[in-house]
């Protein structure tokens, strides 16, 4: 092996070792220190003469492997199975391997342009200095991992893409094969059967299980009916793609089934997917058929990616004709009553007389039991104020009405609270009661959102109710049997669902004027119910001022703008909501209001159109006849275009529907 510099460093130590020993030989005897002088000279220029020979093969050998390495690297950077390439901002290829040449046909070089055929890659949109994304082109799928190097106005960027369409479309294979669970239940079994002879209910349930069957076999599925109303159904992610664009027409198929009675049959599905386990599919599904049954039944709830998605829902729920479910509940209630030491109601924020009515309803139930009750009311009721009017008669009910910050200092352990007139704990007046209390009893007649009041020990969800009013007062009626409700509290129940009814125009039925019968026998005042519905001038003024900035649209859509400044906005623009409906033609009305915490949506309908699903797609929800929004983010007049092109999509739906019945709603924004 060659020797280094420090070899020849200490060879020469031991020359100048054997120098200090000649000159001592010297001391002695000249001619042998003269002798080893010679032969020392001669050794140091042999060793100089060696090393600098070591040195310049060492510099050649160094030289050479250094260009070998270069060419090695060079070699494997051309040769990575990785496009390479360094971009400036405006697209321009500073350098590129040859990978990135093959993959783009020969066009990516250096001093070209990659958007000539990249166009879609995204070089001047990229934020953080380091990153990935997929990245898709000419039927291929790409791996880009960037960098952006270098100072100054015009940086670089680096791009290291790996080809991934083969671990794509294994993705996609196994994507497809992935099971899904679905539970599927006939609505109104007991309805559509009534009245009917055998030989009229075996020919009715045989042909809802061949349309099942047939449809379950074109997905390649199976299907297992688990009782008389309910299926449960197992197929994989491809036919699941399928069922979503078809909108599960199977919903509209089942619906033209009718009986003797001329009842349509309808469905309500959970479907579920992409799940860990088989454990998790079922409690997803069921989850989401509860969910569906709870929006009104005709529809199907599915949950895909994480997120849910509902398709159908445009038929009215049908009213029960038992109210056996009334008097379970009014019992359980009760029950649940008397284990409590302190019982709290609220409603939703600002407050309408259904909410308000049902609040009163429910301070009856805890009042008869000798518990200590308070309403939990927002500072934007306008109900509040017209009732507060009437209160200083009754002195039970004094302190009575308090505010959310009063609520949450009474709270104690055995503190029970009833949630009226919504189901969603963002739109309560005191959302933050809900997370100190131990036990919730949810009372709404609201078809059921994704947003849902968690751990709700009792949960009386009817969509097919008038209003809440309606089915606290039925409540009532199997509660006691000795209710004496006051006046007042008649009244309002009473307004309750004449607010929610139009005058007992819409989402009327049997149950409802039962209902309203028992509490006209009750004492509920008209003249009282008078004075609650009076409006002054002002708000004359500002509903007259919206129905000015009104505009009509194909297919019996009216949408109109609040203008600023109107005193007690909310409520205005859901009364000329309402007042814009008795318009010939008008088939649903948009009042849309202007504030600081977002845009506010005031929907409603006369019947054929379901401006729930409408609100829905807008973040909202509500009833399949009044239904609203709080949209965050944008302009008036970003949410008003926005509100348009759904509004659009569901008439274009509705009408292919009534052509060839298969087309669903889906929430898609």
């Amino acid at each position: 092996m060659s020797q280094g510099p420090s070899s020849w460093f200490d060879t020469r130590i031991y020359l100048a070792v054997a120098a200090a020993l000649l000159a001592i030989i010297l001391f002695y005897n000249q001619y042998v220190a003269v002798l080893g002088a010679v032969l020392l000279y001669a050794l140091y220029c042999y060793g100089r003469e060696r090393h600098l020979e070591r040195q310049h093969a060492l510099a050649v050998y160094m030289e050479s492997m250094t260009g070998h390495i270069d060419e090695a690297c060079l070699y494997a950077l051309q040769g990575l199975p990785v496009a390479i390439a360094l971009i400036d901002e405006e697209g321009l290829i500073h350098w590129c391997n040859h990978v990135l040449t093959e993959w783009s046909n020969n066009q990516g070089r250096a001093g070209e342009n990659i958007f000539d055929f990249w166009p879609d890659l995204p070089v001047d949109r990229l934020k953080d200095n380091a990153g990935s994304f997929i990245f898709a082109v000419d039927n291929k799928k790409y791996h880009v991992q960037y960098r952006i190097t270098g100072e100054g106005d015009r940086p670089l960027r680096l791009f290291y893409l790996t080809d991934i369409t083969e671990t794509e479309i294994l993705r996609t294979k196994v994507r497809d094969l992935m099971p899904v669970f679905a539970y599927i239940q006939i609505d109104n079994y007991v309805d559509v059967l009534k009245g009917l002879n055998e030989t009229q209910k075996t020919a009715i349930l045989a042909e809802v299980n061949q349309k099942l069957v047939e449809w379950m076999t074109e997905l390649n599925g199976f299907l297992k009916k688990y009782s008389e109303e309910l299926y449960i159904g197992v197929f994989n992610h491809h036919a699941l793609e399928k069922l979503l664009q078809d909108r599960f027409d199977i919903l509209d198929k089942v619906r033209d089934i009718h009986g003797g009675n001329k009842i349509p049959l309808t469905l309500s599905m959970g479907v579920a997917a992409d799940e860990s386990s088989i454990a998790a599919l079922d409690q997803r599904a069921q989850a989401g058929l509860d969910l569906a049954l709870g929006r009104g039944g005709d529809q199907a709830s599915v949950h895909i990616a994480g997120k849910m998605q509902f398709y159908g829902g445009k038929t009215k729920a049908v009213e029960k004709n038992t109210r056996v479910k009334a008097r379970i509940v009014a019992q359980a209630i009760r029950d649940t009553i008397s284990d409590a030491e302190l019982v709290l109601v609220m409603g939703h924020l600002a407050e309408d007389f259904d909410s308000l009515g049902a609040a009163l309803g429910v301070a009856k139930m805890a009042r008869i039991l000798n518990k200590p009750v308070h309403i939990i009311m927002s500072p934007t009721s306008l109900a509040v104020n017209k009732l507060m009017d009437l209160v200083p008669e009754y002195k039970e009910y004094e302190n009575l009405l308090i505010t959310p910050e009063q609520a949450s200092a009474l709270i104690i352990p055995h503190t029970l609270a009833f949630v009226v007139d919504t189901h969603r704990p963002e739109m309560t007046a005191a959302p933050d009661v809900l997370t100190k209390v131990s036990k919730t009893i949810v009372i709404d007649h609201h078809r059921r959102s994704e947003s849902f009041i968690r751990n709700s020990l009792l949960v009386y969800l009817e969509p097919s109710a008038s209003s809440t009013s309606e089915l606290v007062t039925e409540l009532l009626m199997y509660f006691d049997d000795n209710v004496d409700l006051t006046r007042l509290e008649a009244s309002g129940l009473y307004a309750g669902i004449i607010v929610d009814t139009k005058h007992f125009t819409v989402q009327t039925g049997v149950r409802t004027f039962e209902a309203a019968s028992y509490l006209r026998r009750s004492g509920a005042d008209p003249s009282i119910v008078r004075h609650l519905f009076r409006m002054d001038f002002e708000s004359i003024r500002s509903r007259a001022l919206i129905m000015n900035n009104t505009e009509m649209y194909p297919g019996g859509i009216v949408i109109a703008i609040c203008p600023d400044n109107i005193k007690e906005a909310q409520v205005v623009a859901a009364q000329t909501a309402d007042l814009l409906l008795s318009i010939e033609g008008v088939n649903a009305s948009f009042v849309l209001i202007s504030g600081d915490d977002g845009v506010g949506i005031s929907a409603r309908s006369e019947g054929d159109i379901n401006v729930q699903l409408i609100m829905e797609a807008l973040g909202g929800g509500g009833h399949q006849l009044v239904a609203g929004v709080k949209v965050k983010g944008f302009t008036v007049d970003e949410v008003k275009s926005k509100l348009l092109t759904i509004v659009d999509q569901y008439l274009e739906e509705s009408e292919s529907h009534e052509i060839n019945s298969t087309t669903r709603s889906e929430k898609t924004w």
